[in-house]
């Protein structure tokens, strides 16, 4: 009973709202706005009517516009995926584009030589500092043997320096262990090339007075039957005449970049180059 007299006036005015709303039902394909009780019901379950609607159409509007984010979110994760499939596709299409670039250019390089070729791809290389050395995927069954000279479009890559059935160990230039007799293609001054480390050479034994400036390329002579002669070894591109010694300190740039070293070719030849 307490709770009635709290809430007394509350539910007394709900109490004859619901009765009005049902009286004004029961009466309502009688014209009740044709008598004056009519009037004043419609005027009284106008109010509540209309609240009642716009709250049911409020409330759709918010169930019809939750599903509208629930499907637009599911379309988001779908274009998502989409767009992440054609960036992968144009990824492979790219790398297949720039292979084909890569592989013609050994194409050239290999209708230049009488000798015969295998072309190879690079699976592994040295990851330490102390030794520059790559592993391509032809051996012994294609015919690749030890000292067999490995070249690219760019110029000298290395030596074959043993062999497995199906796989090769190259030693690269710029190996401190490799050395390449050259020529300066201005000059034809002639040294030996030996690897200083990561991605740069040295040419050695080049005498005070002989013309060496930066620059000038340095192709291979023939000598020694490591490379055929004209084969492109690298660029120099610092030159200085120490006040004592005999010798200019040259630094040479490779013309490979051995950092992005992937196909390369191996010339299936032994003997001497020189001509």
């Amino acid at each position: 009973m307490g709770i009635f007299r709290r809430h007394r006036f509350p539910l007394l005015v709900a109490f004859f709202l619901l009765v009005a709303l049902i009286l004004f039902s029961v009466h309502a394909g009688r014209e009740p706005a044709s008598t004056p009780f009519g009037r004043f019901m419609l005027e009284v379950v106008g109010p509540v009517q209309r609240l009642v609607t716009n709250g049911v159409g409020a409330l759709d509007n918010v169930w019809r516009g939750y599903f509208a984010l629930v499907h637009a979110a599911r379309e988001n994760q779908e274009l998502k995926r989409e767009v992440a499939r054609l960036r992968q596709e144009l990824s492979l299409q790219d790398e297949l584009k720039l292979a084909n670039e890569r592989l013609r250019g050994l194409l050239k390089l290999k209708a230049a030589f009488a000798h015969p070729l295998v072309a190879g791809e690079v699976v592994a290389v040295d990851p330490t500092d102390h030794f520059r050395t790559a592993v391509i995927n032809v051996g012994a069954e294609s015919g690749v043997d030890k000292l067999m000279p490995v070249v690219q479009a760019q110029g000298a890559v290395g030596r074959v320096t043993w062999t497995s059935p199906n796989y090769a160990k190259v030693l690269l230039l710029t190996d401190p262990n490799s050395a390449v007799d050259v020529i300066v293609q201005r000059s034809r001054v002639r040294g030996i090339v030996e690897g200083a480390g990561k991605d740069r050479l040295r040419l050695k034994y080049v005498l005070h007075n002989d013309d060496v400036m930066p620059g000038d390329k340095l192709i291979a002579s023939g000598a020694a039957g490591v490379f055929p002669k004209g084969i492109m070894v690298g660029t120099v591109i610092s030159v200085k005449k120490e006040p004592k010694g005999v010798f200019q300190l040259v630094e040479v740039e490779p013309s490979v970049d051995f950092d992005r070293l992937e196909e390369v070719l191996v010339i299936l030849h032994r003997r001497d180059f020189m001509e």
